[in-house]
């Protein structure tokens, strides 16, 4: 957790750097309907995957989340130095940490390995409905809301959506075929 705080600080805006960190330190649903899901500590946190139709893998949320942050801030930087396009990295940096989030409630551990915990939405929309009850800015929660990208509820409208959608899919490529032990593009017949 102490990764995800020091990445936070990062972000200029006091309000929102607050906002973020307090998210991160207490990642807690407000609604009572769903209170009696149980939530996995973020350095526990781990989620089943798939990339296309691919066997499910488990994933670390906390290292998703900081190579993710890190991905985004470079790529705001390349697209505002090389092509002037005014990329709000306070908002990118936000949305970036607090993306996968909601996982925390959606699988727990148990002894047979990671299982979904039953909870009716999924993390993104999770995310979503906390984050506007916690009066986030709304372009952080659409950020969120469309990272799976054109083919979710809600396709990325900003820059800083479309730059964290295709980062998010690229590194959850990249873990998958790293978990699954394929380390040249030729064995998927990439090339």
């Amino acid at each position: 957790m102490e990764g995800l705080i020091e990445l936070a600080k990062e972000i200029k805006d006091k309000e929102l750097r607050k906002k973020v960190v307090e998210f991160i330190k207490n990642p807690e649903l407000s609604h009572k309907e769903f209170k009696k899901y149980p939530r996995m500590k973020i350095e526990e946190a781990r989620t089943l995957f798939s990339a296309g139709s691919g066997s499910p893998v488990e994933r670390e949320i906390l290292n998703h989340t900081i190579a993710l942050v890190e991905l985004c801030k470079n790529a705001a930087d390349v697209v505002s130095e090389r092509y002037g396009i005014p990329i709000n990295k306070d908002h990118l940096i936000a949305a970036a940490l607090l993306h996968d989030l909601m996982h925390l409630f959606e699988y727990k551990k148990t002894a047979a390995g990671i299982e979904h915990t039953g909870v009716l939405l999924d993390h993104s929309m999770l995310a979503v409905a906390e984050l506007y009850h916690r009066e986030f800015p709304e372009q952080v929660i659409h950020i969120i809301a469309s990272h799976f990208g054109e083919t979710g509820p809600t396709p990325p409208r900003s820059f800083e959506a479309l730059i964290m959608h295709y980062l998010d899919a690229l590194l959850s490529l990249t873990e998958y075929l790293s978990l699954i032990h394929i380390s040249e593009p030729t064995r998927l017949g990439m090339i």
